[in-house]
Formats: C-alpha cells, structure tokens, sequence
C-alpha cells in the first residue's frame, strides 16, 4: 500500500512540475490555442451570454409582456384541436387523456389516434371514447403502423379547430396551458408556437436528471433567448401548436426524422412566425437509459442535419428569407457540424503532440464548465415555475459537462453516417412512409 501511494505522489508531483515548466516556457497565445478549441465547443457564447442578458432584462423590466393581449384573445373562445398520437402508448394515453381534460376548455376537441399499436393503447383510451370525451380512431392498415408524421396528418385532417397543439402521448399538462399556447395567436403573424418542456420523471435515472438540467438550459432559456430575438426556429413535436392555415398552406406534415424541425421551416419559409411561450408547460417521460437515450440524440443529429442542411438549406438566402433564419441556422451549422468535427481534430493532435498537456487542458476546462453550468442552471430557477423541485438537480451539475462530452462522440457518429447517406433509413419511421418520401 505505502509503495503505492508513494507511485500515485510521484505521479503527480511529475505531473505538477511538467505544468509548470509549460507555463513558464509557452506564451499566452499559445495557451489560448490550447483552451479555445474546448471552450468553444462547450457552447459558451451561445448560452451564458444569453442567459445572463436574459436575466438582466428580467430584473430591470425589459423583457416583452402581453399576458393581457393572450387574455383578451383566448377570451374571445378560439376552437381548438388536440391531437394526440401514439404508438404502443398503453402506460401512459390514459393519464395524458385526463390531463387534457382536466383543461375545461369549452371549445376544446381531443383526437386520439393509434397507430396500429401492438399493446392495448386503444382499449385504453376507448372509455373515453365512449363517454364522449374524446374522437378516438385507430390506423388499422394492413401495412402496419404509418409513423408519427403520417398519423398526424390524418389527426390534422379529422380535426375541425382552428388553432391546433400537438402533443405526446406520455406528456400531461399545467391546467393553465391553453392559454400560453393559444394566447400568442393573437397576432396575426404567428402561424405556431412552441411550449415549454420540462422531465416529469426526474427522479428515475441520473439521465432523467441530466436531461432535465439540459430542458432548463436549452429549452426554457434558448429558446426564450431565440424567442426574444424573433428568430425561434423550432416548435417540438411533443408540445406545439400551429394556425390552421399555417398548415394547410403547404400540407402539414412530411415523414421525415425530424418532422417537428421540418414542420416549423416550412412555416417559417411561407412567412409565418414562430414564438415561445415558456409559461405553457408540459411534463414528459425522458428517456431513463443510455441505450434509449443513445437512439433518441443519435435519431434527432441524423433528423437535424437532414432537415437544416439538405432539405431547407435553401432558407440560408437571406435575400428571399428573413435574414434572422440565416443567421441562426448558420450558428447551428457551426456549433453542431463544423466544430464537432474540429473537436475530433483537436483531441487527435492534442493525444499525438500533447497527451500530458492534454489532460491538464481538459480538467482545467472541465472546472470551468461546471462552474458555468451552475450559474445558468442558477438563472434558469430563476425563471421556472418549478424550481422548488428543480433545485435538487444541482448536485447532478457536476456531472454535466461529462453527459456533454458523451454525445458530442454521438453526435460525431451520427453526422458520419448522415454525411456519407449510411443507414439512411432509420427505424422511427416505417417502411410504408419510406416510399412515400423524398430522399434529402
């Protein structure tokens, strides 16, 4: 034991000196080459510096109000259609169906569809049904399931509101909500709206609570940030709500991976705008492993690089298309795209060159990362509605830098294979809706 501990002192006393002797012999330029590539990509510029400006704005009564705009709106009793569409949804279509209830909304019409399920979703949400509460209806083609975006389409289709949310089948809802998600139709220049997503099953993995930070930082704030700028590029398929004719105008939805993405470009390049409403929750089921988790983020970098940088890459003309369009998509293309791969980059010339160097470099970064993880984490309470819950999620702070690190290599993969047209055809889809698809 002492011979061992004696090993692990002389480790890192070699390791102390080999720092300081690269202090005093490099220049501080040289420093900056080291650090800037792991800073960077660690996406700080894109999120403290909004965040902090948000917070600001907050305190000092800058941020834009019109509670009472939607109030006068959503008093003049909009009709509105739920849709709710699920596969293989029997755990959860029940307490989803309640909570929409539990809305009161007179002129509110809930449509269930299952998609060719397998398990007994449709017996679930069938009492319903007959009690008159909901239009339930059952995709029973001979091919099977039609996938997500194909069963909303026939949920659009059968629906008779003139305002439209779409929603998960293991999400429930603050009672509160239709009026954040509807209210902002008040202006006529808003064709969808995208709600606030928080996890509802916290406590069932450390990956539910890494997720949840992550909903905080990249929802609830980006967002708001995006929202605040005009320039929100994204309503979730879990949690949105569209104009009718904001849908019709190009025929709602594409099969496609990322459907949501694809869905709110095309709103957005027929000229309609596209707003938050942070005060409209909702609580879904995250992924509670790796492994699902995995597929999930693998799915939606495919679905993204497929939807922002084939499909609607044409939007980047900001001659034709809001220059605020360009603008975003292109910070998307450099922190998802372009420094993903100059991450890899990095570390193989940095492991080759520097290895000892190298985890200095990464430890010390990784201080800083969590220490600025808590501040926008800290500012993000600020602004929930549920930070008495939230607020235990700070422990699992200290671990987020790591869960980033982890699918930046996901998203490396992912983005491989979408490159070079591997595996094109995932599995979120089914092979019916394949066919009936454009390859991007």
């Amino acid at each position: 034991m002492a011979d061992f501990l004696n090993l692990v002192l002389f480790a890192m006393f070699d390791f102390s000196h080999l720092i300081q002797s690269q202090f005093s012999n490099r220049a501080i330029w040289e420093w900056i080459l080291f650090f800037m590539p792991v800073f960077i990509f660690g996406e700080f510029p894109r999120y403290i510096f909004p965040t902090i400006f948000l917070y600001v704005a907050k305190i000092c009564g800058r941020l834009p109000q019109d509670e009472e705009q939607k109030k006068i709106f959503f008093a003049t009793n909009p009709s509105v259609s739920v849709l709710l569409v699920g596969y293989n949804e029997e755990a959860s279509v029940a307490q989803a169906i309640r909570s929409l209830l539990e809305l009161r909304y007179p002129n509110l019409e809930i449509i269930v569809i299952d998609d060719n399920s397998e398990d007994r979703m449709y017996e679930e949400a069938r009492p319903f049904a007959d009690q008159g509460l909901v239009k339930l209806y059952r995709n029973s083609a001979a091919t099977g399931r039609s996938g997500r975006p194909t069963a909303s389409n026939m949920a659009f289709y059968l629906a008779t509101g003139d305002y439209i949310v779409s929603v998960d089948a293991d999400t429930s809802f603050d009672r509160d909500m239709l009026l954040h998600m509807i209210g902002p139709f008040y202006d006529s220049r808003v064709g969808g709206v995208a709600g606030n997503l928080k996890v509802r099953n916290i406590g069932a993995s450390i990956w539910t609570r890494l997720q949840a930070i992550e909903y905080a930082l990249s929802i609830s704030m980006w967002k708001r940030w995006l929202g605040f700028l005009g320039m929100g590029m994204q309503v979730s398929g879990a949690f949105g709500a569209f104009r009718r004719e904001s849908l019709t105008s190009f025929g709602a939805w594409d099969p496609e991976l990322a459907e949501d993405a694809d869905l709110t470009l095309k709103i957005k390049k027929v000229g309609w705008k596209i707003v938050f409403a942070p005060a409209a929750i909702a609580m879904t089921n995250a992924p509670d492993t790796w492994r699902v988790l995995r597929g999930q983020r693998f799915r939606w970098d495919k679905g993204g690089f497929r939807t922002y940088f084939r499909k609607h890459v044409d939007i980047m003309k900001f001659w034709t298309y809001d220059w605020r369009n360009a603008f975003e998509l292109s910070l998307e293309f450099f922190f998802t795209v372009f420094l993903t791969f100059i991450y890899a980059v990095y570390l193989i010339l940095m492991l080759i060159f520097y290895p000892k160097l190298l985890i200095f470099v990464l430890c010390f970064a990784y201080i800083i990362y969590v220490g600025v993880v808590f501040l926008c984490f800290a500012i993000a309470l600020v602004f929930s509605e549920r930070r008495d819950e939230e607020v235990a999620l700070f422990p699992t702070v200290f671990f987020f830098p790591g869960y980033k690190a982890l699918f930046r290599w996901v998203r490396f993969g992912a983005l491989l294979l979408e490159i070079f047209r591997i595996n094109y055809q995932e599995g979120y889809l089914p092979e019916s809706a394949w066919r009936n698809t454009k390859k991007w």
